[in-house]
């Protein structure tokens, strides 16, 4: 009798543990934060294997598990590839539900600015973006996004005093910021200002590689970097034109 009570005992024992081992394989081939890395690898971690629908395809299973929750950044990241796929309404969702869920998760708030913009929601945008800075005070980035919202909303003088800080900064030597910064000065009528933003514009850009150009748009496709780094350069030599023009009255 004892000896198949402890038989009993020993097969419960077995089945528990498969079970255990059988979830625990389970939930680390379905696991979220798995999804979420390799969704990384092909949204730019590894250039070459960039790929936007793998990467939709793994982010989506990383923000809504078989198994678990959603992993942290996972709506983030799915954010981003939607706004990629210019489907902004998912992209705007995808945001505001990794806020509602990790509220302390600041850089949502940068994906949140440009997916308001382009929905020409310039207020709603900017908002979104002084979230950012007050956290990230030195990014030149989401100072220059925002720069050119309020300048698209008639606030020069505002747009100014956000691109400053860094187009003033000797440590940020930025085509981006120079060529934004020259074009708000441009439109004060500050041509000799503007003249000299742009020449150091021309002069940053003229360094750039076109990976350098692409790891400051981490997640978009590598194919489009020297498109994107010849449109900048072209951007910035039409503004050169245009200022000199005035100077030349």
């Amino acid at each position: 009798m004892i000896k198949k009570i402890l038989k009993k005992k020993k097969s419960t024992i077995r089945l528990l543990f498969i079970y255990i081992v059988t979830i625990l394989v389970l939930y680390t081939i379905l696991s979220p934060y798995l999804y979420q890395k390799i969704g990384n690898v092909f949204f730019g971690r590894v250039p070459p294997l960039y790929n936007l629908n793998l990467a939709t395809f793994f982010f989506t299973y990383a923000a809504y598990p078989i198994l678990g929750i959603a992993a942290p950044y996972a709506h983030h990241q799915l954010s981003r590839t939607y706004f990629i796929r210019g489907n902004l309404d998912v992209a705007l969702a995808e945001a505001k539900k990794e806020l509602e869920v990790h509220p302390d998760h600041v850089a949502t708030y940068y994906i949140l600015g440009l997916t308001y913009g382009y929905m020409n929601r310039e207020k709603e945008a900017i908002e979104a973006f002084s979230s950012y800075i007050d956290t990230h005070p030195e990014s030149w980035a989401a100072r220059n996004d925002k720069a050119w919202l309020q300048f698209r909303t008639g606030d020069i003088d505002g747009a100014l005093t956000t691109i400053e800080p860094a187009a003033t900064s000797n440590s940020i030597n930025n085509p981006w910021v120079q060529n934004t910064y020259g074009t708000l000065l441009m439109n004060k009528k500050k041509y000799t200002e503007a003249r000299d933003a742009f020449a150091r514009a021309e002069a940053y850009v003229s360094t750039m590689t076109e990976a350098s150009w692409g790891n400051a748009y981490p997640g978009n496709d590598p194919r489009i970097y020297a498109t994107g780094l010849a449109s900048m350069k072209s951007s910035i030599q039409s503004n050169q034109k245009l200022v000199n023009t005035y100077l030349h009255k």
